[in-house]
């Protein structure tokens, strides 16, 4: 029970470190000023928009708002109102709520979410991109799902404030907004995760992204505090600096959580790659034989010539002697990988592979989760050609 547990902590940190090491190693920082420009010049939009579909609920325009307002100090609370100040003056204008309008409106909002979408491709390896079409369709899709969310949010807020602030604490209305932001942020990678991943991933990372946000907002608030006379240089844009600069952290915040759903997803790949660099000690080994291999006694077959197969071996401990039409043609021993050929091309086993010796032990390798090494690590790639060409080398001296 106790080495069970200490696994799962080493894991937890091991997950966290690759997670930091590939937030920088995909520039995120540079990632999250670029989303930051875009909110920018998308945020008023996207308030005038939220104006327009509260308006479908609610008929008084000081209670919206309200509302806007406490979604506001929510999601950005320094500063606000300086932008709010220009949607409630834009608001007032009926021109702005024509068909055409709400379209230039709603198209203003795609850059930054066709950015966002692109950031996340980046993260997880996915080389395949959809027509500008159907991107552009997407894009004003999860658009009117973040109004939705949005208007959803303004209620529950309203709610929690009157039936979970107790008298002189609001310790249960700071639980349920957390938790709705957790919520929030799990339908929203949801909707921007552009491959199949656990439920269990996304959630775990949007508790993190949560989690995150709770730490930066008191520190930057407290910055601020003992620097009251940070941005005087811009002079009357000091509001509308801190605000990017806060949508900066933000940001910066959400690709980290994305980051660690990113590798939650690869973490096995994490754990095989390193067969490859033969790094691992005996506590990863074991760790590795639980989760994807198979002992076998002497004697033992692992696969029969011309069987069907899809996965390629790894040798951990003993040795497989490779039977061809009843000849030995090879002994693999500890480090060394075969089957590779049924795995590439899906072709049938060109041989038989036997177990040698008692407590030989074999690392299974799907095609899935080669592929995925192969992305991620380049150079096992340049390995794998060069160990074959080096078998093709040997075939070819027998040959002759």
């Amino acid at each position: 029970m106790t080495s069970a547990i200490k696994d799962k902590i080493t894991e937890s940190f091991t997950l966290l470190w690759q997670s930091v090491k590939s937030f920088f190693r995909n520039n995120n920082f540079s990632v999250a000023a670029s989303l930051a420009y875009y909110s920018l010049f998308a945020m008023i939009p996207l308030l005038l928009l939220l104006f327009f579909s509260l308006s479908l609920f609610l008929t008084s325009s000081k209670v919206i708002i309200q509302r806007i307002t406490m979604l506001m100090s929510q999601f950005i609370p320094y500063h606000s109102d300086a932008i709010l100040k220009e949607v409630y003056a834009l608001a007032r204008h009926k021109g702005i709520w024509g068909v055409l309008s709400m379209a230039a409106l709603l198209w203003a909002l795609t850059p930054l979410m066709s950015n966002l979408r692109t950031a996340f491709f980046d993260i997880f390896k996915v080389e395949e991109r959809p027509s500008f079409l159907k991107i552009k369709l997407l894009d004003i899709s999860v658009i009117l799902l973040i109004l939705s969310l949005l208007v959803g949010v303004s209620f529950s807020g309203v709610i929690f404030k009157k039936f979970l602030i107790l008298e002189g604490t609001n310790a249960l209305y700071n639980i349920a907004s957390y938790f709705v932001t957790a919520i929030i942020m799990a339908i929203f990678y949801l909707v921007f995760t552009p491959v199949t991943v656990s439920f269990c991933y996304i959630f775990t990372g949007s508790i993190v992204t949560t989690l995150l946000w709770g730490i930066i907002r008191p520190v930057f608030g407290l910055f601020l505090s003992y620097n009251p006379h940070y941005g005087i240089a811009f002079g009357s844009l000091k509001a509308l600096f801190i605000i990017i600069l806060w949508i900066y952290y933000s940001f910066s915040v959400l690709l980290f959580g994305t980051e660690m759903i990113a590798n939650l997803r690869r973490k096995d790949i994490l754990l095989l790659r390193g067969l490859f660099y033969e790094t691992y000690t005996d506590k990863k080994t074991t760790k590795l034989k639980r989760m994807f291999g198979k002992e076998y006694g002497a004697g033992e077959v692992i696969f029969e010539e011309g069987e069907k197969g899809s996965e390629m071996f790894y040798v951990i401990a003993g040795s497989v002697r490779l039977i061809r039409k009843g000849q030995i043609i090879k002994l693999m021993r500890k480090g060394e990988y075969f089957g590779e050929m049924a795995l590439l091309i899906g072709t049938p086993r060109t041989a038989s592979a036997n177990a040698e010796e008692n407590n030989t032990i074999v690392i299974s390798i799907t095609p899935d989760n080669f592929e995925g090494i192969l992305r991620e690590e380049p150079k096992i790639a340049i390995l794998f050609l060069k160990e074959l060409a080096n078998r093709l080398k040997d075939t070819d001296k027998m040959l002759r």
